[in-house]
């Protein structure tokens, strides 16, 4: 759901900013870019729902403060659950790791606080003695790399192994261990350590594998 893909890391300052939580929790998620097809309700009535597959659900501050043209950071955990309530099936979906809580970042030379508190989702920045704490990109990077659900910039999720490289959605096969020939599919990449989706059974499985043990 995040859409941190688009962010870029040069010279940005960056602040934890507070956003006003909708009265309705269920609201806070928006599906954009999807296609729509329409089909028949139980009632005979013809309805429309999105295509099993396309569009991109996004947070609505995330969503607001990025059309403002801030940068925006929402740390997510996965978690696996029901795709609905008549279906057993289960996928891997992504839940604030701070509810009420995300990361807003603009260029250095800037001074974009008046922008940022006009946006009636915004009701405070976190702060020391009544002024903004700024957050260094080492620590967006740190955070970005354990908690970017699967989708960093470019400059921070490659990850070089003997001239080859791949990156976040990426389809690896394992080549040691008890998963090997098995393909993979890159969720997030730490340093040593590279999370990622393994078919075992019929079911997608999370796992963390040693990233020297993945290739093309």
């Amino acid at each position: 759901m995040s859409m941190m893909g688009q962010i870029t890391m040069q010279k940005k300052d960056w602040f934890a900013v507070r956003f006003r939580v909708r009265n309705n929790p269920g609201r806070t998620t928006s599906l954009i870019g999807a296609e729509y097809e329409t089909f028949c309700t139980r009632a005979g009535r013809r309805a429309k729902r999105p295509v099993a597959g396309t569009g991109e659900r996004v947070y609505v501050p995330e969503l607001l403060c990025r059309r403002a043209g801030f940068d925006v950071f929402l740390p997510v955990r996965k978690e696996w659950r029901r795709r609905n309530q008549f279906s057993p099936e289960k996928t891997l979906q992504d839940f604030p790791l701070m509810p009420g809580w995300m990361f807003v970042g603009w260029s250095a030379a800037e001074c974009r606080w008046q922008e940022l508190m006009g946006l009636d989702i915004v009701s405070g920045v976190m702060g020391t003695g009544g002024r903004p704490l700024r957050i260094s990109e080492a620590m967006i990077c740190s955070l970005m790399r354990r908690w970017g659900g699967g989708l960093l910039p470019p400059d921070l999720n490659r990850y070089m192994r003997r001239g080859s490289e791949f990156d976040v959605g990426d389809t690896m096969r394992v080549t040691e261990g008890p998963f090997v020939g098995f393909p993979a599919r890159v969720l997030e990449i730490d340093g040593p350590e590279t999370k990622v989706v393994v078919n075992i059974f019929g079911r997608d499985t999370p796992l963390s594998i040693n990233t020297e043990h993945l290739e093309r």
